[in-house]
């Protein structure tokens, strides 16, 4: 299947987004006191063949059900097989529910998890195939929940097959046992033969499958997009972060999928189609455009938003502006393809908004308009400011709440810095309303900002 370059771009998931140093510094004492004390839950995830994983639930007390989050297109009905008899799996409205048949309380309940060739949108693969043989797990999605929606207290062991390591945050280890992310947050742990590969930047477990030109990019661009990051938003990560690059290519020669994901000191990259394997023009622009925009995150990430209700294209947006800056400043692309870049940003935006409001996108799934119209706004943002989207940025993470932001704690910001509740009035406006004739209300929102001349 052909797809155009936008449709490649990967979704980074919402409400999960934390800085390494935020997350420990800002710690409830609820995570705090649950690193101390036994686990109300221990997991156990045993590597089976064809990237299936055999999942273990022990419960320190009797429970009458397993509650976990929500989780899209019917995954865990599909790929999960309890292999305890006399136990069910429900899909709820909010998530999925194990209980017993006969509703008696349980300590234990065993299944089978396979990975699934379906791709999750704006969520994590729950267990994604890595060349030779591996696996990388996102525990949110094995992590049970309480009536409440918090996370309950839980320990991890990871078991990899014969020949296999577990890697996660540094280690590398034949097991890891009672394993809890020092993040305090769900988190990637692969399974596999592949060594990572330590540089001053990152720890990387790169896929023996992706093309040498693939890694020879990434080494290289990483030094100097992290320099131009913590020079342009002012620190520089606390924590190294792990990064995970798969490349299942494919026999499509003609295609060029990049989707990413990033966590808490970790970024995950998924390279498909067959086109990657020749170092080309558009398949540069994309690693590098794309690849920069997951490392923004990684800096977002300490002005996290505070729960899922905050719209995405305040940080989506934001990463695909400060990416195309960087990009500038770095000498990878001229004045000219900045303005083009932006320009395909604005009749994009436009383009969505004939189909609805911003404020409306996500929940009917046009989450290009996250990204296009979120470009929009931070750079109508940051000439509201008289300053750059990194600039504002910057600002931004200063003095974000250890919480979380919400919308309304960006609009204030924005109000702030640009002293203009007019120019706020205009964005909120553009964001909610549905809008008759969208490219014009994409050029008015610019001019109230101060469109340079």
């Amino acid at each position: 299947m052909m797809l155009n370059y936008w449709l490649l771009r990967h979704a980074v998931r919402l409400a999960i987004l934390a800085l390494a140093a935020l997350a420990l510094a800002s710690m409830t004492l609820t995570q705090a006191s649950n690193h101390t004390r036994p686990a109300d839950i221990r997991v156990m995830l045993e590597q089976q063949g064809d990237g299936a994983l055999r999942i273990t639930y022990d419960l320190k007390n009797p429970r009458k059900a397993l509650l976990f989050g929500a989780l899209a297109a019917g995954h865990r009905a599909r790929r999960w097989a309890i292999e305890t008899p006399g136990f069910q799996l429900a899909r709820l409205d909010d998530g999925d529910r194990i209980t017993r048949n006969d509703g008696a309380k349980f300590d234990r309940v065993v299944l089978i998890a396979s990975p699934d060739l379906v791709r999750i949108q704006k969520n994590y693969q729950p267990i994604a195939a890595y060349g030779a043989g591996g696996v990388m797990v996102y525990t949110g999605h094995f992590w049970p929940l309480t009536a409440r929606g918090g996370r309950v207290n839980t320990t991890f062991s990871f078991i990899p097959g014969p020949g296999a390591k577990a890697v996660a945050f540094g280690a590398r280890a034949d097991r890891l046992v009672d394993w809890r992310s020092p993040m305090a947050h769900p988190a990637f742990v692969y399974m596999g033969p592949l060594q990572p590969v330590e540089t001053h930047e990152v720890m990387a477990v790169m896929d023996g499958a992706a093309p040498q030109w693939i890694s020879d990019e990434f080494y290289a661009l990483t030094p100097r997009v992290f320099a131009h990051l913590a020079g342009a938003l002012g620190f520089s990560l606390a924590v190294k972060p792990n990064l995970f690059l798969a490349a299942p290519l494919g026999r499509e020669e003609g295609r060029l999928s990049y989707s990413g994901d990033a966590l808490p000191a970790q970024f995950q990259i998924t390279l498909e189609g067959g086109a990657w394997r020749e170092r080309s023009p558009k398949a540069l622009g994309i690693f590098r455009r794309s690849t920069i925009h997951e490392a923004v995150h990684l800096w977002q990430a300490a002005a996290r938003p505070g729960s899922d209700a905050v719209a995405g294209w305040i940080h989506e947006g934001a990463a695909d502006a400060i990416a195309a800056e960087a990009l500038l400043a770095l000498g990878l692309w001229d004045a000219a393809d900045y303005t083009a870049d932006f320009d395909r940003a604005r009749e994009e935006c436009a383009a969505e908004l004939r189909h609805g409001p911003l404020a409306t996108a996500e929940a009917r799934g046009r989450f290009r308009a996250l990204y296009a119209c979120g470009h929009v706004i931070a750079v109508a943002v940051s000439w509201a400011d008289g300053g750059t989207v990194s600039d504002f940025w910057k600002g931004f993470i200063a003095e974000a709440k250890s919480g979380g932001y919400t919308q309304g704690d960006f609009y204030d910001y924005v109000a702030k810095r640009g002293g203009e509740r007019d120019f706020v009035a205009a964005l909120r406006y553009f964001v909610r309303t549905p809008l008759a004739n969208p490219t014009r209300e994409v050029a008015r929102l610019l001019d109230a900002a101060g469109a340079p001349s």
